[in-house]
């Protein structure tokens, strides 16, 4: 899976998602463009390969432009919510970890009423190799278009 992180060739993420990352230090990995989806431009956007993107179908063409026959990485649950919401997600991985959050913002929770299918693509379980350690569950699905 590590492997697959590195070969994405460009990353959409939130804006809540980017600055709790803090920014993730003006390099998401080995200089991947990343396209920060956002209500509101600032007045000074950081230099490097970091765009800020307000229209959610326009940040998805820049991106899979960006990243040409490589993948696409999304970061943060807004940006996936509005992404789904769009057509514009083609799968969905999902991190399981046997931790309950107390607030933050719900992956599912502003999604439109009617059903979205889901076809599971693969399922994979780490090992607990100590005692202090947890099982984490990763589930990739690819999304049914009609």
């Amino acid at each position: 899976m590590y492997t697959e992180v590195l070969a994405t060739r460009a990353v959409i993420a939130g804006r809540r998602t980017y600055e709790h990352a803090d920014r993730w230090q003006g390099d998401h990995h080995d200089g991947v463009p990343v396209f920060v989806l956002t209500h509101d431009v600032p007045d000074d956007p950081p230099p490097g390969s970091v765009r800020y993107v307000t229209d959610v179908r326009e940040c998805a063409a820049q991106a899979r432009a960006a990243a040409g026959d490589g993948d696409v990485m999304v970061h943060g649950a807004g940006a996936a919510q509005a992404l789904l919401r769009a057509g514009q997600l083609d799968e969905l991985e999902l991190h399981v970890v046997p931790v309950l959050l107390g607030q933050g913002r719900r992956l599912f929770d502003d999604l439109p009423a009617e059903h979205i299918e889901l076809d599971p693509v693969r399922r994979l379980t780490t090992p607990q190799v100590e005692e202090l350690t947890q099982h984490v569950t990763h589930l990739r699905y690819r999304i049914r278009r009609p």
